[in-house]
């Protein structure tokens, strides 16, 4: 988990990079709050559910489907306090963001030892 979560940090700040190249500083803001609209819930459930599989192991899978659910609706609440909140949002940077940002989990799942 923890190569996921840093895997997601790289990314954001590479796709706010290249936002800022090609848009802009309000391209590459809005890259940015959009990877830690997806990275901070992302992290919390890493660090939450590798806390809660410790104390209580026969628990687990409830654990994971309960935090991927509160994760989920984090990353969507967030996404739309960006939306609300920012006046000078770039759409095409803030979804790119989120897509590469997201698609990290599954690149950190193929390439695991």
């Amino acid at each position: 988990m923890k190569k996921i979560v840093l895997l997601q940090i790289v990314a954001t700040i590479g796709v706010a990079a290249i936002s800022a190249l090609f848009g802009g500083g309000s391209a590459a803001l809005s890259a940015f709050l959009a990877g830690l609209a997806c990275l901070v819930p992302n992290a919390l459930f890493a660090l939450n559910l590798s806390v809660l599989v410790k104390l209580s192991p026969s628990y687990s899978p409830l654990f994971f489907f309960i935090g991927e659910f509160v994760k989920i609706v984090a990353i969507v609440l967030l996404l739309c306090l960006i939306v609300m909140l920012y006046e000078d949002l770039v759409w095409p940077a803030m979804i790119g963001s989120v897509i590469v940002v997201l698609n990290c989990s599954f690149l950190g799942l193929l390439t695991r030892e």
